[in-house]
């Protein structure tokens, strides 16, 4: 049995002048509480898949290799995240209120719909 992987992205893409120790304008420990609650979900839900933090620094070309199952991206990243070349429809933007109460639903509404798609 294979595990599908979601990746939370979590941090801008690096750009010109922005400092290597920016990692986001969220705490980690944030990102830690919305995996660890989807993972809950989607292991009572049965589902096959493993939701990871990003470790690419937001880099899609390494993350298109990888053919992520969905992106998960933090409030914060519509606009500096470059995503050119990837499915939108893998790509679940979310907001502050679902990011910091940990909320799955909008992640588990898109991956049942692709699945009745499938």
């Amino acid at each position: 049995m294979t595990r599908n992987t979601i990746y939370v992205i979590h941090s801008p893409n690096p750009t010109l002048g922005r400092s290597p120790l920016q990692r986001g304008f969220f705490l980690y420990a944030l990102t830690e509480k919305f995996i660890k609650s989807l993972q809950r979900e989607l292991d009572r839900l049965c589902m096959d898949y493993q939701v990871v933090a990003d470790d690419t620094e937001s880099d899609i070309e390494v993350l298109i290799t990888r053919d992520p199952a969905l992106l998960v991206c933090v409030p914060g990243l519509r606009f500096q995240f470059y995503h050119r070349g990837f499915d939108k429809q893998k790509i679940v933007w979310l907001n502050v209120i679902e990011y910091s109460s940990a909320d799955p639903f909008s992640v588990l509404n898109r991956l049942t719909g692709q699945q009745r798609l499938d």
